[in-house]
């Protein structure tokens, strides 16, 4: 747990440190670096050779490691800035397997974020739909852009960034199963997700939102052409049908369901 009062890391977007509400400096591009590939395993201790390999993932500089020591030690006073002299790190440690960065994980947006994650889809499940839609809403403005940019060119640095991404399209389209279950206006709901819809055209739950969505609001045709835009994508760039929701309430529209009909949540 981070000893550090007042200490928020925000990683959704480009790495940014406040102490006590005040935006710290955190100096170079390659000492941002430093701290970026430390919050990738925060509370865990990362060797110094791996940071190097961060750091200067191609043909580091014969100095790297005094550079890295010494961007350490700047990074050590920047976080703890009222540590007394000659005192005992607390914060940025290093230890006998590398060095730790022992923070709270709640000081670190990505983590807030994967826990009101997790807490708004268990709403959705419980049927809570309007603290759900609340929840994923308040993780979702969260990010600012993609996560990890610095360490952006490390192979785990790059998957720990996909994996957010992947979480945050599933807050995504959990709020807005959330949105549509409260009974919300459908037509505005509709057009933010025909919007998402184009950006992400072959994932399937997003589509199912947007078709119901249409079909709510009254747009029978419109909520049709999406299903067969989507078929003809599926089939043309993987050769595959569309999954069971959306075949099922492909159905339910040509049976003529009631427009409150909806795919169950799933997971």
């Amino acid at each position: 747990m981070s000893l550090a009062i007042g200490l928020e890391i925000s990683v959704l977007g480009p790495l940014v440190v406040r102490c006590d509400g005040r935006p710290v400096n955190l100096g170079s591009v390659l000492q941002r670096k430093v701290l970026a590939a430390l919050l990738l395993s925060p509370g865990q201790a990362t060797e110094a050779d791996r940071l190097r390999e961060i750091v200067w993932p191609q043909r580091p500089p014969n100095a790297a490691m005094a550079s890295l020591h010494s961007y350490l030690s700047n990074l050590r006073r920047l976080l703890e800035p009222h540590r007394p002299p000659r005192s005992r790190d607390r914060l940025l440690r290093r230890e006998h397997s590398g060095y730790v960065l022992a923070v709270d994980p709640e000081a670190i947006d990505a983590h807030r974020f994967e826990r009101l994650c997790r807490e708004g889809r268990r709403l959705l499940r419980q049927g809570e739909h309007e603290r759900a839609a609340l929840v994923l809403q308040e993780g979702l403005d969260l990010w600012r852009g993609a996560p990890y940019p610095e360490v952006s060119e490390d192979a785990f640095g790059a998957q720990t960034s996909a994996r957010l991404e992947e979480l945050r399209l599933l807050a995504l389209e959990s709020r807005w199963e959330a949105e549509l279950a409260r009974n919300q206006d459908t037509s505005l709901i509709a057009a933010d997700l025909t919007s998402l819809s184009m950006e992400f055209p072959t994932r399937e739950r997003l589509r199912c939102l947007q078709i119901q969505a249409l079909y709510r609001a009254g747009r029978q045709a419109e909520a049709l052409k999406a299903y067969h835009q989507t078929r003809t994508l599926l089939a043309d760039e993987y050769g595959v049908d569309p999954g069971p929701d959306l075949q099922q309430l492909f159905g339910s529209i040509l049976r003529g369901a009631g427009p409150e009909a909806r795919v169950a949540h799933r997971g």
